[in-house]
């Protein structure tokens, strides 16, 4: 059985590496495991904490439950005081889930913290996770104009011969062939690998109409089936008549937000590329509204807010928007087939 524990030096795609890794080993015919050892709590933090490991179960069609698959939720203080006060414990709880997980698999992905180099807690999760399991370990990297060995060299020492390599994530295309040429060569020449320079994806960082929905407390009043629709941009209604169709034209997949007395700029927003047409203020579309809509298939969206406290929830759920979405994993694979060396780091571990 071989295991790979991936971290993140920050937000950095690492849910998505997993299970782009995952889907690549399923296709290989290889048995594969999931373990989400820990996950950091936050008691204002209402969310579902197995969101991840649910989507994960789903993708790989694991049998384990969700509560094995992530047995451990923690806050930063109860999780530095298990690594630094009771270690042995710590050690023997991660190795015993572990154990369950791994029975009869031909490879098991562990997904760590993001912090890596940049909070102490989260580092020392990773250096002794990655002891207690024997692991290699990959490091996601979200892409900075001054990145360099130097953000991770600490990290590489204590690792040592953990450390299988690293992957570049979020890189504009307009910088990648700079990253390929001057960052990557930088980091081989500090013996650390470049497994993969990664593309930034707009669609990867998108939400789906039904997500949109649930954010708001929106109704959807047309074409729920398309409630799975990805949302990569945001357009507020302009404020001309005459200029409606060429201003929604700017943007393709993206949430028109338009007052709801304003059926002139709706009906022009569905002329054009259109994910979903939000409607403010609890006012309710006219008929021909509602019927163009259905015609081209693109969800009407009813939310109590006002057009600007709309603007703001949908631009903070978009800033914190997770890899959860089928599509997006579908779209990031791609990704992957095109920009990861998959041949090259199976054969480093081993497989």
């Amino acid at each position: 059985m071989v295991s790979l524990l991936i971290a993140s030096r920050e937000t950095a795609g690492k849910t998505a590496l997993c299970a782009g890794i995952g889907k690549k080993l399923l296709s290989l015919d290889k048995k594969v495991g999931y373990f989400l050892p820990i996950q950091l709590t936050d008691s204002s933090d209402t969310s579902d904490r197995y969101n991840d490991a649910s989507f994960i179960k789903e993708v790989l069609e694991l049998a384990e439950s969700t509560e094995l698959i992530s047995p451990l939720s923690l806050s930063i203080r109860e999780l530095w005081q298990s690594l630094t006060e009771n270690p042995d414990e710590f050690v023997q709880i991660i190795k015993k889930n572990f154990a369950r997980i791994a029975k009869d698999k031909d490879f098991v992905i562990i997904e760590g913290l993001s912090g890596l180099a940049v909070d102490n807690v989260s580092t020392l999760a990773c250096y002794t996770i990655a002891e207690a399991l024997d692991t290699k370990v990959i490091i996601s990297i979200r892409y900075s104009p001054n990145l360099s060995p130097s953000d991770i060299d600490r990290v590489a020492e204590e690792l040592g011969n953990r450390l299988s390599g690293i992957v570049i994530n979020f890189v504009p295309e307009s910088k990648i062939l700079t990253v390929k040429q001057k960052t990557a060569s930088e980091f081989e020449k500090a013996g650390i690998k470049v497994w993969g320079i990664l593309p930034e994806a707009r669609s990867l960082l998108g939400i789906s109409v039904k997500e949109m929905a649930e954010a708001l407390d929106g109704n959807i009043l047309t074409c729920a089936e398309k409630s799975d629709e990805l949302i990569e941009n945001i357009m507020l209604g302009a404020m001309t008549i005459d200029s409606g169709i060429e201003y929604f034209n700017r943007k393709k997949d993206k949430a028109a937000i338009i007052h709801g007395d304003r059926a002139d700029m709706q009906l022009a927003a569905l002329q054009t590329p259109t994910k979903c047409l939000v409607i403010t203020n609890k006012i309710e579309p006219q008929a021909n509204v509602i019927f163009e809509a259905e015609s081209k298939h693109i969800p009407i969206m009813a939310v109590p807010k006002d057009t600007s406290e709309t603007v703001a929830a949908l631009e903070n759920l978009l800033a914190d928007s997770a890899f959860n979405s089928l599509k997006k994993l579908k779209k990031f694979q791609d990704i992957l087939d095109k920009h990861l060396d998959f041949n090259s780091l199976f054969t480093a571990l081993g497989i």
